[in-house]
């Protein structure tokens, strides 16, 4: 199912924890509890209405101020985008729409 905010699609997916933990070297059951956790404490956070910064490593930053929402991408990060024309159309397109 997806969400759609003006133009640009929110997809749900289903979290692959095995494809996650054969990147890392921790056990499977290690990177979904982890997940897990990251993924409750930030549905609290936003649940009772805090500001918080969710940091991205190597991607950016998702900010949450009231009911302000706003992602700063790291440079070198959309630098890599570069190569994939289509990502960055899309990205500049559901930036400029939630401005």
């Amino acid at each position: 199912m997806a969400e759609v905010l003006g133009s640009c699609e929110i997809k749900k997916v289903s979290v692959s924890y095995k494809k996650i933990h054969s990147d890392v070297p921790y056990s499977e059951e290690v990177v979904q509890n982890c997940m897990q956790e990251t993924l409750n404490f930030f549905y609290f956070i936003l649940r009772n209405r805090e500001d918080t910064d969710f940091i991205l490593k190597d991607v950016g930053t998702l900010a949450v101020r009231g009911t302000e929402v706003t992602m700063a991408f790291c440079e070198d990060f959309l630098l890599s985008l570069n190569k994939s024309t289509y990502a960055v159309e899309k990205l500049l397109t559901c930036y400029l729409e939630w401005v």
